[in-house]
């Protein structure tokens, strides 16, 4: 995964079980590697616009290596503002 970010020209810090995209304020895959389960994605960004931008660029490089995946961004009052997916399911209607 390190690679494929950094291929997709994401600068990538490597832990044991996280990689974090040092090219945002806060973008962290947790729980990555070894036999923990799914990862856990958590990204913060203090204006939501760029958080869309760059959830967009992750999810571009992500949906190039056809790598199915679902980003739900929300705002400070828990309001779903941005999907972001390739290969998921579509939300649901209310």
């Amino acid at each position: 995964m390190a690679e494929l970010l950094r291929s997709g020209g994401l600068a990538v810090s490597e832990g044991r079980y996280s990689l974090r995209l040092t090219d945002f304020d806060h973008f962290v895959f947790q729980e990555y590697g070894g036999d923990l389960g799914d990862p856990h994605i958590e990204f913060e960004h203090y204006s939501l616009d760029d958080m869309l931008r760059d959830a967009g660029r992750v999810s571009q490089i992500l949906a190039d290596a056809n790598l199915q995946h679902c980003f739900e961004i929300y705002n400070d009052s828990e309001e779903k503002i941005g999907y972001i997916h390739h290969d998921w399911p579509e939300e649901p209607v209310a």
